[in-house]
């Protein structure tokens, strides 16, 4: 699952699986329900924790479940996970795949061997997710089959995705987002144009890594102001 929106880079997309969206959205219906009901019953201590209990879930969720996110733009990738950022210009990026998560492999430094891998919270693939996905390509592939034509064989082009856009429903979300991920990778390693001669190119952009201060705040500010009440 991709968006696009509006940022100082051009061509910037976000990636996640819709998992994480879902159960965040579920999560706020739940709260509001839980925090008008605290509402409706009064202010004592009990409700006050309470309260302070669905806030520190909901910095978690915020946190863990909303932020994660894989963004793109012609500079690079950026993996936001919990905690950390990870800001990879595109040229030290050296393969994007999917294990259990997406791993971004990337070099800290220009022709460099040895590669460091991050994992996506954003972006994962469950097993039940993998299973399913492999269901649905061979159902398809036995529909496919059924109507095509008596003596056709799949290497005439039958029992095979018909296109793209096919052989992207026949896998899972995270498979998906993989696949765009190695295909702008592969686009933006590919040689540039011949450029004017008096052009310079840019600075070559090293490997950022920040701390995620407002999504750890979510986490930590919230759940010391519940140790704090419920100590009372």
């Amino acid at each position: 699952m991709s968006t696009d929106e509006p940022g100082p880079g051009s061509g910037r997309q976000v990636f996640r699986t819709p998992g994480s969206v879902v159960l965040s959205w579920a999560w706020l219906v739940v709260a509001v329900f839980i925090l008008g009901s605290v509402a409706l019953r009064g202010h004592n201590h009990a409700g006050v924790v309470t309260a302070l209990v669905v806030l520190t879930i909901t910095g978690c969720m915020y946190a863990c479940a909303w932020q994660p996110r894989i963004v793109t733009d012609d500079g690079g990738i950026t993996v936001q996970n919990p905690l950390r950022w990870h800001l990879l210009p595109w040229p030290l990026v050296t393969t994007v795949d999917l294990v259990q998560t997406a791993e971004v492999h990337y070099t800290p430094v220009p022709g460099e061997p040895r590669e460091k891998v991050v994992h996506s919270w954003a972006v994962q693939s469950s097993a039940a997710s993998r299973t399913r996905a492999e269901l649905r390509a061979r159902r398809n592939a036995r529909t496919t089959a059924r109507f095509a034509p008596r003596g056709a064989s799949a290497t005439a082009g039958y029992a095979q995705p018909a296109n793209p856009a096919t052989a992207a429903r026949q896998g899972s979300a995270a498979e998906f987002i993989v696949r765009q991920l190695s295909e702008k990778l592969e686009a933006a390693h590919r040689p540039p144009p011949a450029t004017v001669p008096d052009q310079v190119p840019p600075p070559a952009r090293g490997v950022e890594v920040r701390w995620a201060w407002w999504q750890i705040a979510a986490i930590v500010v919230p759940l010391l102001v519940l140790v704090a009440v419920a100590a009372l």
